[in-house]
């Protein structure tokens, strides 16, 4: 008798401590890919994956200035102009891929070049985005072959 009580209070616990896999908690993400264009001697330009250093802040009531944040920006800090102070980057990788969970919001990606002995040594780019709930944002920045070293190059240019 006292199994057939505990049959049922066995398949209820059973079934309300199963989690519903079929509606799995939505994802916000970023994703920024880093490429850079390569011209071979014969003149054929391809696209590779470059690593980069990105580096990506909050941009909720910021207007953030590049120039002003000097070498610093290199290392995660940018000048805002609203609050007239630098600030601390809050999502960072080196690599040519970064993928992160992030809360929605308005954001600034830069993407720095690695040093290198190429002529897009440390060439670097920038821009405004948003990302919004349960979607991925997804960046992705090729670099020109021709890029000068140390030099700014629009995030579309060769999008």
């Amino acid at each position: 008798m006292k199994k057939a009580l505990l049959l049922p209070l066995f398949l209820f616990l059973l079934l309300t401590a199963c989690k519903d896999e079929d509606d799995p908690e939505p994802v916000t993400k970023v994703v920024v890919d880093t490429k850079k264009q390569e011209k071979s001697p014969d003149g054929k330009i391809t696209t590779v994956s470059a690593s980069a250093i990105v580096h990506i802040w909050n941009a909720e009531n910021a207007d953030f200035d590049v120039e002003a944040s000097g070498s610093d920006v290199y290392i995660g800090y940018i000048y805002d102009k609203n609050t007239d102070d630098y600030v601390t980057a809050d999502y960072g990788s080196v690599g040519a891929h970064m993928n992160e969970i992030i809360e929605p919001g308005k954001y600034f990606v830069y993407v720095l070049l690695m040093k290198s002995a190429g002529s897009s040594s440390l060439a670097y780019s920038y821009k405004y985005f948003e990302v919004k709930e349960g979607e991925t944002a997804t960046l992705k920045k090729v670099f020109s072959h021709n890029a000068p070293a140390g030099a700014f190059e629009e995030w579309d240019r060769n999008k």
